[in-house]
């Protein structure tokens, strides 16, 4: 999803029609459940940065891989905008039991979809049922299918949209859930980089990683193999104060409960909080003359450059006399052996990477992962190690105080 995406002009009418009020009243000014989903093991911080929006903390609840938070659509829209750890938002529609597919279909069509969807759009719907009798993911997709296409068939009052809409659906012990993805692409696509690059560590992640090792924007940050240099491009948002989804759309947008004047106040608040930097605090630099070029381009592409100063520099060459006086924070997502070169050499590597930083980082944090955890109980300083996921493969982070 870009910002090329265009809103139909129809949402931006107050409207004192029936269906206007209706979308009001049970969508835009209603309090909902939302569930922001992030990454196992780093619940806490999404809560810390749902409750830093002004989001009620008396009411959520932390469940494994998300957490649970409630608010109006306006307070779902800032989510998506500001949250640095979650990957998506999800808006909570209904929830009913079904143990038939009759049951499903008739329950699902009871629904005022056409509050919630554009008009004549169907949402991709992705299942998931556990100790349930209805147990195909398929025939409950069709189920569904079939009770939106009855319900909206005929109500033509929202206005039509081409962005894509998605619904999940989790059903366990019969009992039906059902939540509108708000956000459309997952929240780590923030917008900046302009291809893929390999094996990058996605930006929630990376964010949730200097969250935990305590990074301060007013000292050096260090991304010696700075790859895509996804650390670094999350440390200047946060140094700048940068919302991370201000350079990207929404699926909320094609909602009929979307307004463009509201959204565009929210979106130059945020813009307006954007702070403008001294001097370069964050230092990126990797071997590969083409990464460091990509990076650089990047930053001055979107307003970064006094955040981020590039070089290409050998890991192996880098001292922490080149930073500064100061003390700070050395970030490294270092190749392993499933994604690059043999596990050997990955483990290798690893333990060259910790001598090298008890050698010339001395009194800097770090913030490390580690491949195995093998690897990480053999580290030469002392360190915490969080469990962590990133594509399916079961990592270890490693922060600590190099002594």
């Amino acid at each position: 999803m870009s910002d090329s995406i265009s809103v139909n002009p129809k949402n931006d009418h107050v409207g004192d029609s029936a269906f206007a009020k209706r979308v009001r009243r049970h969508v835009a000014g209603r309090v909902r459940a939302y569930h922001a989903i992030a990454s196992p093991g780093f619940e806490d911080l999404c809560c810390q940065e749902l409750i830093a929006l002004g989001m009620d903390p008396t009411a959520m609840s932390l469940h494994a891989g998300g957490v649970t938070f409630t608010g109006r659509l306006v307070d779902c829209q800032r989510a998506d905008l500001h949250l640095r750890t979650a990957t998506r938002i999800l808006m909570r529609i209904d929830g009913f039991v079904a143990t038939n597919a009759r049951q499903l279909e008739k329950k699902s069509s009871e629904i005022p979809w056409e509050l919630f969807l554009p008009s004549g759009q169907l949402p991709d719907i992705r299942v998931s049922s556990r100790r349930s009798r209805l147990y195909h993911t398929e025939a409950i997709r069709e189920g569904l299918q079939s009770g939106i296409a009855n319900r909206s068939s005929g109500s033509s009052d929202s206005a039509s949209s081409s962005i894509p809409q998605t619904l999940f659906v989790r059903a366990v012990e019969d009992r039906f859930t059902l939540s509108l993805d708000s956000s459309g692409d997952p929240l780590y696509k923030r917008g900046l980089k302009a291809g893929p690059a390999r094996a990058p560590i996605r930006e929630t992640l990376a964010a949730a990683m200097l969250m935990t090792a305590g990074y301060d924007p007013r000292r050096p940050l260090v991304d010696p193999l700075c790859g895509s240099g996804t650390f670094s491009l999350e440390a200047a948002m946060m140094a700048k104060q940068m919302a991370p989804g201000v350079k990207r759309a929404f699926a909320f947008m094609g909602w009929p409960a979307f307004r463009e004047n509201q959204w565009g106040f929210i979106k130059r608040k945020a813009e307006s909080a954007v702070q403008d930097l001294e001097q370069p605090l964050i230092f990126a630099s990797d071997v590969d003359p083409g990464a460091c070029e990509r990076l650089t381009g990047m930053i001055a592409g979107n307003g970064l450059a006094d955040a981020v100063q590039v070089g290409q520099r050998d890991f192996f060459q880098c001292e922490a006399g080149q930073y500064g006086g100061e003390t700070g924070l050395v970030t490294i997502n270092p190749p392993y052996g499933v994604r690059i070169g043999s596990v050997q050499q990955a483990d290798d590597l690893f333990k060259g990477i910790c001598r090298h930083l008890t050698t010339c980082f001395q009194g800097w944090k770090v913030a490390l992962i580690a491949p195995r955890p093998a690897l990480a109980c053999r580290l030469p300083f002392p360190a915490r190690q969080v469990a962590m996921l990133h594509g399916g493969l079961k990592l270890t982070l490693i922060v600590g105080t190099i002594r």
